[in-house]
Order: C-alpha cells, then structure tokens, then sequence
C-alpha cells in the first residue's frame, strides 16, 4: 500500500485527487494539507511514502515545503505539480530532490504511473516534455509589471524607468493584452500565477 499526503491551497483540488486516488487499488491517502506549513507538519506526523504538492501555494509554497521537508527527513520523495509548468521550475524542481514535476492537467494514469514508479525506484525523476514557454512580456513590459506589482502608480513607475507615463501607459496596455486581463491588478495577480513574476 502506497501512502500519500496531498498538498494543495484549493479544497476542490486535494478532495478531487483523493478521490481520484483511493479510487486506485493500493493507494491510500493519509493526510491532506492546504499549504506548505500545513504539509511539513502533516509530514512529520504521517510519514507518507509520497507527497503529491501544487507547486504554487501561498505562504510556504511547493518549494519552501521541498526544502524543509527533505532538510528533516533527506529520503522523502515529493512530486511537484503546476497549473502552468515551466521548465525553470522543472529544474528547480530536480535541483531541490524532488522526485517528478508533472503539469496539473496530467491524466489519472499517467499520474498513477508516476506514483507507482517513484515509490518503487529511488533515483528516478518523472516528468513531461514540454516547450520551455519564454515570458510574452518585452523587458520593459516585464520592468512596468515588476513596479506594478510593488503598488506603484504610473507616474511612479515612469519615474523609477526614466520614461514618460505615456510609455508606461503604452506598456501596460500592451502587458495587460498579452496576459490577457482586464486591468493591472488581475495581470499582476496572473503573472505569479504563471511564473512570470516571482514573490
């Protein structure tokens, strides 16, 4: 029996890939966190076999947890999953020990594949290929997004970029365009989501 502790900030996520798991014959899920803090402690208390964490979490985020959760117990095998992979985290994701980076929307038997071997093999590090998906973003669009996400306003932020609001304006829209969002705060907000921005 493969034991499993789920760490995910969306109840519908961690109830869904209960579910989903202890559907399958020999997994059983033993706790559920709703963040890094929550899954290091559920870790030490558990002692899963697998932990399967959203890479992106508020507070202490899928890497944080990585960290600290290896720092204490060197074998424990975590499998990281993002909503938007990106090679960058993939890396990190390897550099950190984790034992797979696999994307959100992977199907259950690719997922339950994963599990199985990651269990099984120790030196193993399961993964998707996937394009590395560089930032839309020009520079000076990512420089106007970073200043946006610090709270500045436009005059703010043409001061800061020796350039004129009507620049930072331009750069917004085009920004906001890209990412594909209404205004500056929900293109702040996606631009974490995705990983173009880091916290």
């Amino acid at each position: 029996m493969i034991s499993i502790l789920i760490a995910d900030d969306h109840p519908m996520v961690r109830e869904g890939l209960e579910a989903m798991l202890e559907s399958e014959e020999g997994f059983k899920v033993v706790a559920l966190a709703s963040d890094g803090f929550d899954a290091v402690r559920l870790y030490s208390v558990n002692r899963p076999d697998i932990v399967l964490s959203d890479v992106r979490m508020p507070g202490l985020d899928g890497f944080g947890m990585l960290a600290d959760i290896r720092g204490e117990y060197p074998n424990a095998k975590v499998l990281l999953l993002a909503g938007m992979p990106l090679k960058e985290e993939e890396r990190r994701a390897r550099e950190g020990g984790a034992r797979g980076y696999l994307p959100k929307n992977v199907d259950q038997d690719r997922l339950t594949e994963a599990i199985r071997k990651i269990a099984a093999d120790d030196g193993c590090f399961v993964c998707e290929e996937f394009q590395s998906a560089p930032s839309p973003l020009t520079v000076r669009e990512l420089d106007v997004l970073r200043h946006l996400a610090k709270g500045l306003q436009r005059d703010q932020i043409a001061e800061q970029l020796g350039i004129g609001p009507e620049s930072v304006k331009t750069h917004m829209k085009g920004l906001m365009n890209k990412l594909d969002c209404p205004n500056a705060a929900a293109a702040v907000a996606k631009a974490f989501e995705s990983g173009i921005l880091r916290v």
